[in-house]
């Protein structure tokens, strides 16, 4: 799968790191150079699938946790895909693309979800098809970026999940500190404005992106985290990922009863992790004041600029200020708490 994608970025000086990670240099020298130079990044983590057919609209509706029947023309949704116990899947984004919808989500859950997905066409006039093979994702970040690659790309949108369409491309605008896109295209145009733009700008692997993803708050569930969290506790609700006024969908009733006749007990934080080797998704953290019991887990990891790692963890609400939080065990690498572009916690007032 994507094998003339990889290639080409083999072409191009890449090369890929024991965990399968495309890099071109190193992660961390390439996500501080976010700071100072605009970056051209392969996602080539991600893998797209098209919902099309007339039934397509209703069918999303009653899969997915956002609003389907809101997503326009000019504007990406994210939205979650829960079991019947309201626990996570998977988390996608979403792009309208005529009368078809992409779904955007990680390639190493994407058979098991997509899968998931048919089990439930049965008589509705919907297909599902794969583009793993003929369209790929190309990240733009940087605080430049858009003067450095107008040439190219003159009409870059200008709000958070605002959508530009042309022949070529689908252009998103993804939230983040640091100006950045997504581009959905064909590989051959991929390709084609990889080459043009790669020649004024730096190239980068897809831990660049991730470590933006962490700094806007964004949640990736990944194989380690399938089924363990619901939307609110990686808070999923607070990125406009959650629609409380639609219909039925699968998990709908948990979900909504944590919405309606309770507070969320846990949410999701930016923590930092000084020094020893990353945590994997899914890991466990503890207070060591009490050291009986995880308070926590880790959702995703990326390697900081200054040495040591940024995570998003997902936390009791209870343990989140604590200065004794570790990571894997009780004594294990120290967390301190960092900030988000917004509140995971509740208003009391």
């Amino acid at each position: 799968m994507q094998d003339g994608w990889i290639q080409f970025l083999n072409d191009q000086g890449a090369t890929k790191e024991a965990n399968g990670t495309i890099v071109f240099g190193g992660t961390a020298d390439e996500i501080a150079q976010l700071q100072d130079k605009p970056q051209i990044i392969s996602l080539d983590y991600l893998g797209i699938a098209r919902i099309s057919g007339e039934d397509a609209e209703t069918f999303l509706q009653g899969q997915l946790t956002n609003d389907i029947a809101q997503l326009k023309a000019q504007k990406v949704q994210l939205s979650g895909y829960c079991n019947p116990k309201g626990r996570m899947l998977a988390q996608f984004i979403i792009m309208p693309d005529a009368d078809d919808y992409l779904l955007l989500l990680p390639r190493s859950i994407y058979d098991k979800t997509i899968n998931r997905l048919r089990m439930f066409i049965l008589r509705s006039k919907v297909e599902i098809t794969d583009l793993r093979d003929d369209f790929i994702c190309i990240g733009l970040a940087g605080e430049t970026i858009k003067s450095a690659v107008q040439n190219r790309l003159p009409d870059l949108p200008e709000q958070d999940f605002a959508l530009e369409a042309t022949p070529e491309y689908l252009v998103c605008r993804m939230p983040g500190s640091i100006p950045r896109y997504l581009i959905v295209t064909r590989l051959e145009a991929g390709i084609d404005l990889w080459k043009h733009l790669a020649t004024d700008i730096s190239q980068a692997g897809s831990t660049a992106w991730h470590w933006l993803d962490i700094h806007a708050g964004l949640p990736v569930i990944l194989p380690e985290t399938v089924e363990e969290f619901v939307p609110q506790s990686v808070n999923l609700d607070l990125v406009d990922g959650v629609s409380f006024k639609k219909g039925c969908y699968t998990g709908q009733e948990i979900v909504a009863r944590m919405h309606y006749l309770g507070k969320p007990k846990r949410r999701m934080f930016h923590l930092q992790q000084a020094d020893n080797a990353p945590p994997i998704p899914g890991t466990d953290i503890f207070d060591a004041d009490n050291d009986s019991q995880s308070v926590g887990q880790v959702v995703n990891v990326a390697p900081a600029p200054g040495g040591g790692f940024d995570l998003l963890a997902e936390l009791k609400l209870s343990h989140y200020e604590k200065d004794s939080l570790h990571v894997g065990a009780a004594d294990g690498p120290l967390l301190t708490l960092a900030s988000l572009p917004y509140s995971p916690v509740p208003d009391e007032s």
